[in-house]
């Protein structure tokens, strides 16, 4: 078999091998808060443009779970069309990602709001990104090089998370992958096609994603890299470059006085060595952390190999390129973060793909100067490691288990047998038709935005429910406006007349740090029992006599 071939077919088996990854253990992890508002998201944004475009209100938008408001107003009739049109876009266009919402929406009319099904959309993005490291890397250093980095992506537990993941990033990445490949082969004089798939790729991952704009000065930069060869093709960069800022300009001008603005951001605020090595370990050993830290100096330690004596026969600037891609977006997002705190490895993912290229040159450094077995060796010590995370991931909650919360609120208190729980919904009809005695209930959520988790799993829509207190406010002192006898009047008058008031606590800190809620309930009524899952506590209690 020709070399080619076997390649072909070697890069066929790793694609296969990164489906399969992913999509075995796709529902693994329940929804988190995120997943369920892109879902709400999906549904509000195109039900909301349709509606500018009216000239009166049509019927109520009716979404699969409960859902927070939308995150923007428009004007109702009788502002003209136009101006409710224009008020919708920009809303739009202030949230991370419009462009994945509409693209959702269409999506879950395919196959419907299931885990499984919505997930998958992210998976074939993940699945896309595979093949295309392999193309890039093979064009920038070796088909062996673009080989083992199409199997580190493939395998990644970094990627396969978020390949699980009702979010636009394993879309992202695949975008980002296609515009630097589309460069490169319109660099090298293979067709105006490739310009304009670098256009295609890069608009739409900068609608996909706010922080995908900083593919734009990477484009530029890698340009300029490859000048011994790209200097016969700068007409073609400049039509491209123009091409790219039309598309960009709405969003420029809405982002451009965001970066200098001083503003709390809810994210916390890192130095740029700490940003460094969060992203080394999440790419080295994903959110399971198996094998952390060494796993992670071992890839680290490649990825550097790779970048300071990688020779090849392309341009001797090619692991700088590499470099520029993966350090510049980190740059530029901890300079923004200097102002207003912006990090979270996540909006990074589309920069990943240049580490694990990284990491495949260095394991080749590894194999030319001692050759195919300790290489081997060393990738396989990789392979064990990603392998592991992978596992563990699909085995043990690390997602907020809304999922299981809601089942145990579902049966009433009675303790769910282990041997149930992968198949829970199966028995719920059961649980539920079991007779009860009639009781008023309450369910009570702290934080109040994990109500729309709750709902999606709830097999009922016919509950009755309350927003937890938010005890956080201060005043201009400091200190706190509401004491504990002004929260015992409220939690009084809320859980009047019920019989049981369920508390479905998650993340309670953000609402009240104090844990004011929890400690009147627990002082003034009987808990009647608990439940802890990752992420969110079910208590019970008997209400007010």
């Amino acid at each position: 078999m020709s070399r080619p071939r076997y390649l072909l077919w070697a890069v066929l088996l790793v694609t296969l091998l990164a489906f399969a990854v992913r999509a075995v253990s796709l529902d693994a992890q329940s929804l988190w808060r995120d997943e369920v508002d892109a879902l709400c998201y999906a549904y509000q944004f195109p039900y909301l443009t349709i509606q500018a475009l009216r000239a009166a209100p049509a019927s109520d938008l009716h979404t699969p779970c409960a859902c927070p408001p939308p995150p923007f107003r428009v004007s109702p009739p009788p502002t003209p069309p136009t101006t409710r049109l224009a008020q919708t876009l920009t809303g739009m266009l202030h949230q991370n990602g419009p462009l994945y919402f509409f693209l959702l929406r269409g999506w879950v009319a395919l196959v419907g709001t299931s885990e499984y099904g919505m997930r998958f959309l992210s998976l074939l993005g993940g699945v896309l990104a595979v093949p295309l490291t392999y193309a890039l890397g093979r064009r920038l250093f070796s088909r062996w090089t673009g080989l083992v980095a199409a199997l580190l992506m493939g395998v990644s537990p970094y990627q396969t998370w978020y390949a699980q993941e009702v979010k636009m990033y394993t879309l992202v990445t695949a975008l980002v992958l296609l515009a630097l490949y589309g460069l490169r082969r319109a660099v090298e004089g293979d067709g105006r096609r490739w310009w304009a798939a670098m256009v295609l790729a890069t608009t739409l991952a900068i609608y996909l994603h706010i922080l995908a704009a900083l593919v734009i000065p990477v484009l530029m930069t890698c340009f300029f890299l490859w000048w011994p060869v790209a200097r016969r093709r700068w007409r073609g960069a400049l039509v491209s470059l123009a091409l790219l800022t039309l598309p960009y300009l709405p969003l420029l001008l809405w982002q451009l006085p965001q970066v200098f603005r001083v503003r709390e951001t809810g994210f916390a605020y890192y130095p740029l060595a700490t940003m460094g090595l969060i992203l080394l370990g999440g790419w080295s050993v994903g959110v399971a952390g198996v094998g952390s830290p060494w796993g992670a100096w071992l890839m680290g330690g490649l990825a550097l190999a790779g970048l300071l004596l990688w020779r090849g026969r392309g341009e001797r600037a090619t692991p700088v390129v590499v470099a520029v891609w993966l350090v510049f977006p980190l740059l530029a997002v901890w300079l923004i973060s200097l102002r207003q705190p912006l990090f979270t490895d996540r909006y990074m993912i589309w920069t990943a793909p240049a580490f694990y290229l990284l990491v495949g040159s260095g394991l080749e450094v590894l194999r030319r100067r001692l050759g195919i077995w300790p290489a081997a060796a060393v990738l396989g010590i990789v392979l064990i490691v990603s392998g592991a995370n992978v596992a563990r991931q699909a085995a043990v909650p690390m997602k907020t288990d809304f999922r299981a919360a809601a089942a145990y609120v579902a049966r009433r208190g009675a303790p769910l047998p282990e041997e149930w729980q992968p198949r829970y919904r199966v028995y719920l009809p059961l649980i539920l038709a079991a007779p009860r005695p009639p009781t008023r209930e309450l369910l009570l959520f702290q934080i109040p935005h994990g109500r729309y988790t709750f709902d999606y799993y709830f097999p009922t829509g016919d509950y009755s429910w309350a927003d937890g207190l938010y005890t956080n406010y201060r005043d201009a002192t400091g200190a706190y406006v509401l004491d504990r006898r002004a929260v015992a009047s409220q939690m009084e008058g809320l859980v009047q007349g019920w019989d049981v008031i369920w508390l479905i606590s998650s993340e309670p800190a953000m609402w009240d740090e104090r844990g004011l809620v929890q400690g009147w309930l627990d002082e003034n009524l009987e808990r009647e029992d608990e439940a802890h899952f990752f992420g969110v506590d079910v208590y019970r209690y008997r209400g007010l006599k």
